[in-house]
């Protein structure tokens, strides 16, 4: 399991329209961090893999993972970044770096929540 706490909000990261969220490690550039969640791990992520059937969760908000993009792995391990989609899966269009969960609904993410990754 992979813990990571929220330390920034950006100003357009949340928005009910579009049911995603984009996260990134500490290291994100300050243009990225005004549309991302800045996430810290509590230890190295290195060699996190998520797959369909895992969990993520906010703080006790749980969510099943239903789809892992192919980058998505490497992306969480290095850098910390996913994209986490809120929405049904569409099999032709689907984003690379994007994790896709359910229930269909955004979380609650403030400073401090906890980001727990359930491989």
């Amino acid at each position: 399991m992979l813990i990571g706490t929220v330390t920034a909000v950006g100003e357009d990261a949340i928005r009910k329209k579009d049911p995603m969220i984009i996260l990134f490690g500490e290291k994100a550039t300050k243009d990225i961090r005004t549309v991302a969640i800045i996430q810290s791990f509590e230890k190295e992520a290195g060699n996190i893999k998520l797959e369909p059937g895992h969990t993520i969760s906010f703080d006790e908000e749980v969510y099943t993972i239903k789809t892992v993009g192919s980058l998505v792995n490497e992306n969480l391990n290095t850098i910390g970044h996913a994209t986490l989609s809120f929405s049904e899966v569409i099999e032709d269009d689907q984003i690379e770096s994007s994790i896709y969960l359910s229930p269909h609904e955004l979380p609650e993410v403030v400073v401090g929540t906890k980001i727990s990754y359930d491989d």
